[in-house]
């Protein structure tokens, strides 16, 4: 397998959180391309993911409506506020309730940072994001609108555990410019599938045994989250992607196959990649295997503990201290 592209500059290989959710002072180093993180439940994977996230998405806003819409978008879209979509952020006393929540958030990955603050002073408020300080006097939002609206473009390169909704299906179709690539490793998944599309706002996948077009969620094996995830990874070229619980609806007999698409497609398009598991697998036998038989060493695995005193502890495994632990039968897994 050819590894002549390099990683992207802007690719996270670091990270420093302080005060989001479980984190009051968390780091961690040695990302690679292709990053799986484990360890035991609630010990804070998926919030080291969406933290990552947050930085991906609001480091480069250069210009303090940008800063502010960005932060607000990708705070409505974490699993704990995803209700939040259904209010009106044209508000402005919404989107400083829900910033709240984070105040004296900051996330550091090599030379850049994502900051967010918060003082409160009788009925003064002064907000600022990336040192961009927030009008919060504003009464008229209209400069806000329609960046605010188009949130599904914030979603695409985060796959939550969760069910996948069809907007989020249609969004990435719409957004993918290698439509016969997507559908060459869907056939691969299921033979009997020719072709996928979206038919009157719905995703349809055609099956040669029935010479007909059919709703992709009456398909077996977890294919919609299957071509969920690919349809991701080929829209966020040059990006980052993230993707929470990755085994969720995946029938264990795929599991290669996916990983093998993942580890390849993110060399070729220059994508960093981030999963988090609860299945040892997932983990060891398959991502492990996978990386070995085609020879792909740019990967990590970050085994998050809890210690007695509560505090977040990490340790990340490149390839070839993986491969020393696993050959070796020591313990990995986190669990």
């Amino acid at each position: 397998m050819s590894h002549l592209i390099k990683m992207n500059e802007d690719f996270i290989t670091e990270i420093e959180i302080k005060n989001f959710k479980c984190f009051e002072d968390f780091k961690a180093n040695g990302f690679k391309r292709v990053n799986l993180i484990v360890g035991k439940n609630n010990v804070g994977k998926t919030a080291l993911m969406e933290a990552c996230w947050i930085y991906e998405r609001n480091k480069n806003s250069a210009h303090k409506i940008e800063a502010f819409v960005n932060m607000v978008n990708t705070m409505t879209l974490i699993k704990e506020f995803r209700y939040l979509l259904n209010y009106d952020h044209h508000d402005l006393h919404v989107a400083f309730s829900l910033l709240k929540k984070f105040n004296r958030l900051l996330i550091k990955s090599n030379n850049k940072s994502v900051k967010l603050n918060i003082e409160t002073n009788n009925l003064d408020v002064r907000v600022s994001i990336n040192d961009f300080e927030i009008d919060t006097s504003l009464t008229n939002y209209h400069l806000f609108a329609e960046m605010l609206s188009d949130k599904k473009n914030f979603s695409k390169n985060f796959i939550a555990s969760c069910k996948i909704d069809n907007d989020l299906m249609i969004s990435l179709y719409d957004q993918n410019r290698k439509k016969d690539r997507l559908n060459q490793y869907i056939r691969e998944f299921y033979r009997d599938i020719l072709e996928f599309e979206i038919i009157n706002n719905l995703p349809k996948v055609f099956l040669a045994s029935r010479q007909q077009f059919e709703d992709i969620a009456d398909t077996r094996h977890g294919l919609k989250r299957y071509v969920a995830i690919i349809s991701a990874i080929l829209v966020c070229q040059e990006s980052c992607l993230f993707l929470d619980e990755i085994e969720n609806g995946i029938h264990y007999t795929q599991l290669d196959r996916l990983w093998q698409i993942i580890l390849t497609l993110s060399e070729e398009l220059n994508c960093q990649f981030f999963a988090t598991t609860h299945s040892k697998e997932c983990c060891l036998e398959s991502f492990y295997n996978v990386s070995k038989k085609i020879t792909y060493k740019n990967v990590s695995i970050l085994k998050m503990t809890r210690l007695k005193s509560g505090k977040i502890y990490s340790s990340v495994y490149d390839y070839e201290l993986l491969e020393n632990r696993l050959e070796q039968n020591h313990e990995v897994r986190g669990w």
